[in-house]
């Protein structure tokens, strides 16, 4: 399918949910489909969305959650519960600037032994980010290469770390749609395990 395709399959899907939570047909505003294409860009798959939506219809009571953004912080704590296999946070820190974040991938770029090819990746990185790149084809770029770039024992634990995360939710995903959870979960895994903030998340 298609970007377009998908992002127009993903939203009516919460649209359509969120139509059954208010008991009446929605449509969402420009504010909220840009949130619901915000949880798709992150790559939080729609079932993970959906499960927070149904929740939210099972605890409504009296006037509820009136907007689908009211929902962002559960879906953010939803996805993480699914990325790294432990209970949500109960108080989220606040979003760290983009400076601290800069720091956070110079610090990474110090520890890193030289040469190699982690050592290569996040030089180019912090280069194209100091050039003026967007902090999505920046976090974009870390995550399609993060996996061939960490030593293998590395790779390996946390391949199986987020095999064991994920097994409970396979069977309720597309092979494609797991596929994807898979590879997004598992580069969320190692930027934690290097500290490696997502620069698209900071203030």
């Amino acid at each position: 399918m298609s970007q377009g395709g998908d992002e127009r399959r993903y939203v009516r899907a919460v649209e359509a949910a969120w139509s059954k939570l208010l008991g009446r047909q929605a449509v969402v505003s420009p504010r909220e489909f840009e949130t619901i294409d915000a949880w798709r860009r992150r790559g939080i798959p729609l079932t993970v969305v959906l499960e927070v939506i149904a929740n939210a219809g099972k605890r409504r009571s009296g006037r509820g959650p009136q907007a689908i953004t009211a929902l962002a912080k559960g879906v953010s704590e939803a996805w993480e519960v699914v990325a790294a296999g432990r209970a949500a946070p109960t108080v989220k820190d606040a979003r760290p600037s983009r400076s601290d974040a800069r720091r956070a991938f110079e610090e990474a770029l110090a520890r890193c032994p030289e040469p190699g090819r982690l050592r290569a990746l996040l030089t180019n990185l912090l280069a194209e980010e100091a050039a003026g790149a967007a902090a999505e084809t920046v976090d974009a770029s870390l995550d399609a290469s993060l996996a061939g770039a960490v030593p293998e024992h590395a790779l390996v634990r946390a391949t199986e770390e987020t095999a064991r995360a994920l097994e409970e939710f396979r069977g309720r995903m597309s092979e494609e749609e797991f596929r994807k959870t898979f590879s997004r979960a598992l580069a969320d895994r190692l930027r934690r395990a290097l500290a490696l903030p997502r620069l698209a998340l900071t203030r």
